[in-house]
Order: structure tokens, then C-alpha cells, then sequence
């Protein structure tokens, strides 16, 4: 078995110090129930895996009640143990994945020859396995939203805990952004945490065909283990709200969105993955929040042909999918720590690069004829973290441009989507081959009053730091910024550092003012209301956001020197 040396470990902890959706919240265990219930009875059917029963296999549980009393929002948190199949590779990329999806998990990360060995993995809630259910005691619409965090939690690390000490009583409604729009659109809200970190030997062990017992494992792509918890809040939703959840979506960040593709693309192969015991489907559509690495890509070679949705039929079984894509991620794998992605031996059409291989997805997507079950949304001015966690999106030298905004709109455009058939807009991106129309602008970077840009300089040099913006503005006052990387930000894009422009230079310089003109706050007030009723127009913000930024562009400050 392969060796975890401290070097490697000290390198990968500074690496993987990105924001993550599966972070611990509060204190923990503060003001805790008394004592946990038994809900064995909710858990999914288990299945037959070569003779072998695997599934959940215990279900613990703590009810806190309402905790957000005005709006009746009652929080269950869940904890689950149980057991996975799938398939572990002992040499090359991704070796501490545990994987129930080989072709595309090793094969799209360069990891393509070696051999793969199926076994039955073992999970467990002590070390982090487990969910946060908040429901609307009224007014509930029926629906579930599962939320899939991205490449993160690790219980050896501490970035996972055992299952119930996540409760905070300080804090005891802790719904991010994204999770308050869900629960005031009237969806229940379930958020998963699953031992996913891969810079770090993982917390399981599996158990191969061989009787071999393989250490170091994490969970992160294996869509099976969220389709079960869905599975299992359906049948508690059930019996507290009376009916089973109508239609269940996915939201995915990062490898929670490749984890979401390669489930997509297994139901190829294995209709009834996503099928309940009595045949309804489990997942009914997907928002994918920024792919990790901008996988997986729609192919799948067999002798050198692709052989993923060739027929109508195939690509009929393809669940519908939003993509929003963050243009400003400035991920490039050859520069990440060896073991992550073998370029030399990537399949065709895949790069290194995230941006490419997002624009490459929406292509692919597009010659297969699929733009009717597909879009995707290139935001301009985010990297790879959104919002949802900044509450006034600002933290430090840390700033982000209204993420929140768009995915406020995207839970809206996938449920019409699903339920009425109405379409939304058509793809958006900087890339004239993937759409005639481009990226969305935000009014935060269609009206700049600075630039947003990756690697803070306070946060130095690493992958956390290139996955937030920060923000310089155009105040006229000294050279152009630094970055983390002791990089100059190029904020007027001549090549060269300089001076930062004034406003009204920037504005000039960007055509949103006349040569003669001088920036005043009525012109930065009309140019944001522009911009956000053309968003509105085009279904990408909300009325409501629409009076926000409105709101926001008569306070914000406009800096001297303008």
C-alpha cells in the first residue's frame, strides 16, 4: 500500500485551505438535544452487490425544532453509517478515491490504465457522515433541494466532525444564502457532509474482492451515498408533512457537480440508479456550481470511439442540468501538486485547464444535440467560491462579486424547467464557439467600481486563495495592486503596471462614459439599474435583486479622485 509522507501532507494542507461548504459552522454541541433518536425506520432499501447487502446501516438522529420561529423552519440533523461499492486504483491519479464511477472519476483526471479493483467500503456518522435537514413546517412546496459540497471534509484534518456536534445554539438556523432562497421558494433543504478532501489520506477503509483491506479513502464520487440520504429525507418528509417529496434537484459545488455529471452519465448504463423503490425518479434536475477542474466532459471512449449519447434515446435519459460556470477561477492543474491530473495521458478534448474544460462541456453538449436538456451560464468576475458564505460578500481583503443572485433566479429556471417545460435562456459564455451571447455581467462588473480579482493579498499564495476574489478600486491612489502571488493586477489591461485609473478614467477608458463626461453617483445609479433589468429581462436576477442593487448603487460610496 502506498505511504502518506509529512512532506507531502504539509504541502497538500497548504494547498487545500480553500473555503469549502463542508467546514464545520458555530461552536458545535452548544445547547445540544438531550439525546439522539433512533430513524433506522427512513433508511433507503440496500442493495445486492455480489452477494453482499450494502447500503445504510444505521440512522441517528436529533431534532431540534423550529429555528427560525417566524418562518417555521424546523432542522433535523442526521447522522448515517453504512457501507459503498465501488473501486479503488493503487497507482497513478486519485488514489485516495473510492469510486463507484471508474470511467469517468480516474479516466477524465488522466488515470487511465490503471487497473481498478472493486470492494465495499465502510462509512461511518462518528467520522463526519451526515446531513442537516431544515424544512418549512408550512407552506412547503413539495420539493428538496440536496446540497452537495465540494472537495473538502476530512475528519482526520478536523474540517469534519462526528455528526452532532454541528449544532450551534448560538446560531441554530445556520442556512447560507443559497439555502435562504431555496427555503423562501418553499423547498426543504438538505445539507450533506461526506469525507471528500483529496490532498489528504481519506477516513475509510475498503474492504477489496480479494479480501484486501485498502486504507486512505475518501468518498467524494460516489453518487450513491447521496442518492440514498435523498432517499431517506423523502421518507422522513413523509411522515412529518404527510406526502413524499415530488421532485428532488441537486445542487453541486465543485466535485459536487463532477460527482453530479458522472451520476447524470451512469444512468446510461444503469437506468435505475436514479429510480426509487417504487420507480419515481430520485433526482429530477441538477444546478452545477463551477465543476471541479471543469469535469467530467460528455464522453466516454471504447476503443477509441466515443460512445456516450450517440442515440435519441440515450440522450433522452440525461437529467436536466444548469451549469454556472465562474470565468474567473484561474485553476491549471500542471501547477497543482503532482498526483491530482496526468495531462500526458488525459483523454482527447480534456485539458488542464478548468475554464477550457467548462467551455469544452457546453461544446460537447452542443454537437451531441443536447442544448435541449443542457445550459450553461459563464459569470464574469467570480472564482471558484460564490457568496453564499459572506453575508455582506466582503470578509477581510476578501470580496466577491453577487453570485447569490444568479443562483436565486437558477432555482426558479430549473423548477419551471422540470415542471412546466418552460426553457431557459440559452447558454452564455466569453467563447463565441460555445454562444453568440456573452458571459453574464453582473451590474458589480458591468459598472466597475474596481476589479475583482483571484489570490488576496493576505492569503497568500495557494489554492484557497486563487478559489476568492479580492477587490481593488479605481481611486486613482498609487500603482496597481499585488495579489497573493506578488503578482500586479492588470486592472487596466495595457500590459503594465501603472497607475490606478480614477472612476471616471475607467469609465472613459470602458466606453460607459463620454470623453468630456465625469462620473457622478446618477451615472453609476442608471448604469447598475440598466444592467440588472437586463438581467432581470433575460431571467438571470429577480425583481427583488433588481431593487437590491438598486438599493445598494444610491449608498455605496464613490470613491475621491473620481
Amino acid at each position: 500500500m502506498r505511504k502518506w509522507t509529512g512532506t507531502f501532507l504539509a504541502l497538500i494542507s497548504v494547498l487545500a485551505a480553500a473555503g469549502s461548504h463542508a467546514q464545520p459552522q458555530g461552536s458545535g454541541g452548544t445547547n445540544a438535544a438531550p439525546s439522539a433518536d433512533n430513524c433506522n425506520a427512513f433508511m433507503a432499501p440496500k442493495k445486492s452487490v455480489n452477494g453482499k447487502a450494502v447500503g445504510q446501516e444505521e440512522c441517528r438522529m436529533l431534532d431540534y425544532g423550529l429555528v427560525d420561529a417566524q418562518r417555521k423552519y424546523h432542522r433535523l440533523d442526521i447522522g448515517l453509517s453504512g457501507t459503498l461499492s465501488g473501486y479503488v486504483v493503487k497507482e497513478g491519479a486519485r488514489q485516495n478515491y473510492f469510486t463507484s464511477a471508474p470511467d469517468f472519476t480516474y479516466t477524465q483526471f488522466g488515470n487511465v490504465d490503471s487497473p481498478r479493483f472493486h470492494g465495499i467500503l465502510s462509512y461511518q456518522m462518528e467520522k463526519g457522515t451526515s446531513l442537516t435537514l431544515t424544512y418549512p413546517e408550512k407552506d412547503w412546496n413539495g420539493k428538496v433541494f440536496v446540497m452537495v459540497h465540494g472537495r473538502s471534509g476530512s475528519f482526520l484534518r478536523r474540517t469534519l466532525r462526528p455528526w452532532n456536534e454541528y449544532y450551534d445554539g448560538g446560531k441554530p438556523f445556520d442556512a447560507n444564502k443559497y439555502e435562504r432562497s431555496m427555503l423562501e421558494h418553499g423547498f426543504a433543504v438538505a445539507r450533506t457532509r461526506r469525507n471528500a478532501d483529496g490532498f489528504v489520506p481519506g477516513d475509510f477503509s475498503a474492504v477489496l474482492d480479494d479480501g484486501t483491506v485498502w486504507t486512505d479513502q475518501n468518498i467524494n464520487m460516489v453518487p450513491e451515498l447521496i442518492l440514498d440520504e435523498v432517499r431517506l429525507v423523502g421518507n422522513m418528509l413523509k411522515q412529518r408533512l404527510g406526502k413524499k417529496p415530488s421532485r428532488n434537484y441537486w445542487w453541486g459545488h465543485s466535485a459536487g457537480t463532477y460527482t453530479a455529471l458522472g451520476l447524470n452519465y451512469t444512468i446510461q448504463s444503469d437506468p435505475q440508479i436514479n429510480k426509487d423503490a417504487d420507480g419515481q425518479e430520485t433526482i429530477s434536475g441538477f444546478i452545477g456550481d463551477d465543476p471541479g477542474g471543469g469535469l467530467f466532459l460528455p464522453v466516454l471512449f471504447k476503443n477509441g470511439q466515443d460512445v456516450l449519447y450517440r442515440t435519441a434515446d440515450e440522450k433522452a435519459k440525461f437529467v436536466r442540468t444548469l451549469i454556472i460556470s465562474h470565468q474567473a477561477y484561474p485553476l491549471v492543474y500542471s501547477n497543482v501538486v503532482v498526483g491530482e491530473f496526468d495531462a500526458k495521458h488525459a483523454p482527447a478534448g480534456i485539458s488542464d485547464t478548468a475554464l477550457t474544460n467548462k467551455r469544452n462541456m457546453a461544446k460537447l453538449f452542443g454537437k451531441k444535440g443536447m442544448d435541449n436538456v443542457f445550459r450553461m451560464y459563464e459569470v464574469r468576475g467570480v472564482s471558484h467560491q460564490g457568496d453564499e458564505d459572506l453575508e455582506n460578500n466582503r470578509e477581510r481583503d476578501v470580496q466577491v462579486v453577487h453570485l447569490s443572485r444568479v443562483m436565486d433566479s437558477a432555482v426558479d429556471l430549473l423548477d419551471n424547467w422540470v415542471e412546466k417545460g418552460i426553457e431557459p435562456p440559452k447558454s452564455r459564455a466569453d467563447d463565441p464557439a460555445v454562444s453568440s451571447a456573452a458571459a453574464i455581467a453582473l451590474p458589480d462588473t458591468a459598472c466597475p467600481l474596481g476589479a475583482y480579482f483571484p489570490f488576496p493579498p493576505l492569503r497568500g499564495n495557494n489554492s484557497g486563495s486563487a478559489g476568492v476574489t479580492s477587490f481593488s478600486p479605481f481611486d486613482g491612489a498609487g500603482l496597481e495592486p499585488l495579489d497573493g502571488q506578488l503578482m500586479y493586477v492588470d486592472m487596466n489591461h495595457n500590459g503594465r503596471r501603472d497607475q490606478r485609473e480614477t472612476l471616471t478614467q475607467a469609465w472613459q477608458r470602458l466606453g460607459l462614459l463620454a470623453q468630456n463626461d465625469t462620473m457622478g453617483r446618477d451615472t453609476y445609479v442608471a448604469c447598475v439599474r440598466r444592467a440588472a433589468e437586463k438581467l432581470r429581462d433575460e431571467k438571470f436576477l429577480t425583481e427583488t435583486s433588481v431593487r437590491s442593487y438598486a438599493d445598494e448603487a444610491g449608498k455605496v460610496e464613490l470613491r475621491a479622485g473620481q
